[in-house]
């Protein structure tokens, strides 16, 4: 009689394993969570405290700066290049006013030397971007993609009446946390979510593992995986949000610490752009300094800011 190759239970304690440690793992990943909703919103505030006035006045310089530049552009003294250069220019700082505030006039702008329509190069770039992020999704979460809005609605509200039930069996003090919990998934339409709280009522009546067969633990260990992905993946959304928000690094060690390190950096940055346009503005209504700086300009392709010498 062949020997088996491993002891009988071996199987079940390495899933009573398993949904110990996803069960950490979720009650880490939520903190993580909550850490950088808190994080975020401090950040956003120091954003707007030491970032927002110098964007602001470096705006008030650019719009000066177009107009100066769009009444440069028609000068006899200039040639094709030059007038290509100027134009790019326009486009660049115009992006960058229409991206802080809704425009009209610079939108105007902007159209007539960039050859094209604001709104339809945002929707454009905007679609882009929804492309790419639905690529990275299905890649990293592909059963996910495969979402059915009215399948999960359906399941979500099966799984909130039996929750509800169960909660109002729970002691007083228990009940309000958990069934806003509840709720919030109702309301959502988020099944998933639904049950991994079907999985911590569980727990709340029977704690441990020891009480499940494999078959159940097998199915919450996939509920909980899922869920780990998505906890995570919304943190991941928080960060992504603040590094498009304050421009920050696109590190797994970013940290608020770091960021805030960054906005430091970013504000540095700013008052040197401010002393650069500001010197612009004064400069460039003199066509022979703003000729000399698009040889400059010309001379040096990589620079990415107009507005730097």
């Amino acid at each position: 009689m062949p020997t088996p190759r491993t002891k009988p239970g071996a199987k079940l304690e390495r899933a009573r394993q398993e949904f110990d440690s996803l069960l950490a793992q979720v009650a880490e990943a939520r903190a993580t969570h909550v850490r950088w909703e808190a994080s975020a919103e401090r950040l956003r505030e120091l954003g707007r405290r030491v970032l927002d006035p110098l964007e602001e006045q470096f705006n008030v310089y650019a719009r000066q700066l177009i107009q100066i530049f769009d009444q440069a552009y028609a000068h006899t003294t200039l040639n094709d290049p030059e007038r290509s250069a100027i134009a790019d220019s326009i486009c660049t700082l115009a992006n960058r006013v229409l991206t802080w505030a809704d425009d009209s006039d610079i939108k105007h702008i902007y159209n007539r030397y960039s050859g094209g329509d604001y709104e339809s190069d945002r929707l454009r770039f905007g679609t882009q971007l929804r492309e790419i992020g639905d690529m990275l999704l299905a890649d990293t979460y592909p059963e996910r993609c495969a979402w059915d809005p009215e399948a999960e609605q359906e399941q979500a509200e099966e799984l909130h009446a039996k929750l509800v039930g169960i909660i109002l069996t729970l002691p007083a003090g228990q009940q309000p946390a958990l069934l806003e919990q509840a709720n919030a998934g109702y309301v959502n339409g988020d099944a998933l979510t639904l049950e991994m709280l079907e999985i911590e009522l569980d727990q709340i009546r029977h704690p441990g593992a020891g009480h499940l067969r494999i078959r159940q633990l097998e199915k919450r260990i996939g509920v909980m995986g899922a869920y780990l992905d998505e906890l995570e993946f919304a943190t991941m959304g928080i960060q992504f949000s603040l590094m498009v928000r304050l421009n920050l690094p696109g590190t797994p060690e970013l940290t608020e610490h770091i960021a805030r390190h960054c906005v430091h950096l970013q504000k540095h940055a700013l008052e040197y752009q401010l002393e650069n346009i500001a010197c612009d503005v004064a400069d460039f209504r003199d066509i022979a300094k703003l000729k000399a700086w698009i040889k400059e300009k010309q001379q040096h392709t990589g620079q990415a800011a107009p507005v730097h010498h």
